[in-house]
């Protein structure tokens, strides 16, 4: 910190001179590689996820979400290209195009109970897309081969379990995996970025492996998760699914105590009173889509979790005002931009999760 110097001699005070505010460690390049490659890993799931939901209650936001994938690999190629160039980046998003489509297969495959796709699409998965992707991915970053694989034989487990669980009507079950499938895109996440920064240190100097990069990714890949958990919540609520709102719920519920942990660690602060405001925020959501309560309830809750977290209101009233919208199109049934405004409430979060400071 600045001080302002004192002159004695001087009748006049001197003007104190401005401060700068100490840069966030967190805020590297690399830094933001591993944050918004995590970011982009989780949100594939996510969107898998959506397109599971849809596809097994034949609603219209199944092709929306559906083409929402080819969104997500466009920005994973885009970080592919700045780190590995163009012609590699094209063979990753081409390979992870595959995955995606391997995946939706397979999801097919198991809502109308036809086992031959989803048997031939899980097949795929293994036997063509980890060994392709692995390789690639070994070529591309030295990453050793065979831990590459485990990793993706892993997550393609995952996935998998999420579909099946929710194809068979375990939605209780459904949350858990869909949660352990998010948290795992991390472990590729991670690798993957300190390879790269370790490899090209000239295109993205910085340690991703600080502390304040961990609370940075850590608080970005909760609050990503609990905005498209919010939605999905909603939706069932929307829907009539009572059930399976009451368990999205309650996934929102723990992912509020996790985030609540992660602000409050960097605050010196009992998360109680942050979790409590964030409960407080998806019960003003949950009256909102049932016709139930105004914006006012979720713009007050937006300004207390601002103002417990120590981020932007702005910030929060923008994530806020963006799950309005997609309770708006849920309510409408205006499936059209339903996939696009539920991504956008999902990625206003990040300048919140970029505001800690590890």
């Amino acid at each position: 910190m600045t001080l302002a110097a004192c002159d004695v001699g001087n009748a006049h005070p001197s003007p104190s001179p401005s401060t700068s505010p100490v840069p966030n460690p967190a805020a590297t390049l690399a830094g933001d590689l591993r944050t918004h490659l995590d970011l982009l890993l989780g949100e594939q799931v996510m969107i898998v996820a959506k397109q599971t939901v849809a596809a097994a209650n034949h609603t219209d936001d199944y092709t929306a979400y559906t083409r929402l994938l080819a969104t997500n690999t466009a920005e994973l190629g885009e970080l592919w290209r700045r780190a590995f160039g163009n012609t590699t980046a094209m063979r990753l998003a081409d390979s992870w195009d595959a995955q995606n489509e391997y995946l939706v297969d397979y999801t097919i495959g198991v809502v109308t109970h036809d086992s031959t796709r989803s048997k031939t699409a899980s097949a795929n998965l293994t036997q063509k897309f980890v060994p392709e992707f692995s390789g690639l991915i070994e070529d591309a970053s030295h990453l050793p081969l065979d831990p590459v694989s485990l990793l993706l034989v892993q997550q393609t487990l995952e996935n998998k379990a999420f579909i099946d669980d929710y194809g068979a009507q375990n939605l209780a079950q459904f949350y858990v995996d869909l949660h352990r499938a998010y948290v795992q895109t991390a472990r590729l996440g991670d690798a993957l970025s300190v390879a790269i920064t370790d490899r090209f240190p000239d295109k993205f100097p910085g340690d991703p492996g600080l502390r304040a990069v961990n609370a940075r990714v850590t608080a970005n890949t909760l609050l990503q998760e609990r905005s498209y958990l919010e939605t999905m919540a909603t939706a069932a609520q929307i829907g009539g699914r009572n059930a399976e709102a009451g368990f999205a719920a309650t996934s929102v519920a723990t992912n509020a105590e996790a985030a609540a942990k992660a602000f409050a660690s960097t605050l010196g602060q009992d998360p109680a009173t942050l979790k409590g405001a964030l409960d407080a925020e998806m019960l003003a959501l949950k009256n909102y889509a049932a016709g139930d309560g105004g914006k006012d309830a979720l713009t007050k809750s937006a300004g207390d979790v601002a103002g417990l977290a120590h981020v932007s209101k702005q910030h929060a009233l923008d994530h806020v005002n963006s799950l309005i919208k997609v309770v708006d199109d849920q309510r409408a049934k205006n499936f059209s931009d339903l996939a696009n405004d539920d991504r956008s409430a999902a990625t206003s979060t990040q300048p919140m999760g970029d505001a800690v400071r590890g």
